[in-house]
């Protein structure tokens, strides 16, 4: 039961270690002001002022929001592979935004 129990551990900290995280920037080719690291947990965060993005860890699928609260218009990108600039043009402002591991 114990080495069942830590087994089970370790795998959830392997997935945790590979989770994706994004970072937005607001340059087109993930240049200039450098926003804060959100987990790709499926929770809505802001996109304001940023035009770039980039995964780290695993790939992940983004969706982009016209709307506060991931509401509006949606733009799904991915799943994108993690370590590469995804430029954000979507013809539209961008306000919030949502990731999943994929």
């Amino acid at each position: 039961m114990r080495f069942t129990i830590s087994v089970l551990a370790a795998v959830f900290l392997a997935i945790q270690v590979n989770a994706a995280q994004l970072v937005a920037f607001s340059g087109s080719k993930c240049t200039g002001a450098k926003g804060s690291s959100a987990s790709c947990n499926g929770g809505c965060h802001s996109f304001s002022g940023r035009h770039s993005f980039k995964l780290s860890g695993s790939s992940a699928k983004v969706q982009l929001f016209t709307g506060s609260g991931c509401t509006g218009q949606k733009f799904t990108f991915g799943p994108d592979p993690a370590g590469e600039c995804i430029n954000v043009n979507t013809g539209t402002a961008i306000s919030t935004f949502r990731c999943n591991n994929a």
